[in-house]
């Protein structure tokens, strides 16, 4: 079970006084955590560059720090019109779906659990009752190849995990005799 929903009683002890996480401006490796269809519906006091109606995917991405180990959780919201198709374009070259300067059909099925590298910002704003505050935001999805130095020392830090061989089996021998499509026991 997920710890962020588990539910509390009313006389269970509490401790967590926080989660958020704030990051350095920088380039880190990301996990897509959560993944969702949606579809863009508007405020209505607020003027959109996004059509009404238009598919979106929304995505949780854990974004963590190898040098302090902080994870800092992110959403992005990838819209599905020609606009922003770039933006999807760079998300899936990142997860290595997509190779760069080729078309592909996504495979939505297979982004939960996808890893790549990204660029956050940090993104300064005025909430409601006019106190300062920061946030993350992703800046860019980055190719493989435009990894950082640090980053590639991130990844030869991760225990490597070893690829089975693949195993060459001999041939399946049918059974002899006569088989009318169910199994032969040899009787």
């Amino acid at each position: 079970m997920n710890d962020e929903m588990q539910t509390f009683g009313w006389d269970d002890e509490i401790s967590n006084e926080s989660n958020f996480t704030l990051l350095p401006a920088g380039n880190y490796p990301f996990k897509v955590t959560n993944f969702e269809r949606s579809v863009y519906q508007p405020n209505p006091n607020f003027t959109s560059k996004v059509p009404t109606g238009t598919n979106m995917a929304v995505l949780t991405l854990g974004v963590t720090n190898p040098t302090t180990g902080e994870t800092a959780t992110l959403t992005e919201k990838l819209y599905l019109y020609k606009k922003g198709e770039w933006r999807i374009s760079q998300f899936f070259v990142a997860i290595g779906q997509k190779k760069k300067g080729e078309p592909v059909r996504p495979n939505w099925q297979a982004v939960l659990g996808a890893t790549g590298q990204a660029e956050v910002k940090v993104r300064n704003y005025t909430d409601k009752d006019g106190n300062p505050g920061q946030a993350n935001d992703i800046k860019a999805f980055l190719e493989p190849a435009t990894w950082s130095p640090q980053d590639q020392l991130y990844s030869q830090a991760q225990p490597a995990t070893q690829q089975p061989q693949p195993q060459t089996q001999p041939p399946v021998k049918p059974f002899p005799g006569v088989q009318t499509g169910g199994y032969n026991f040899g009787g």
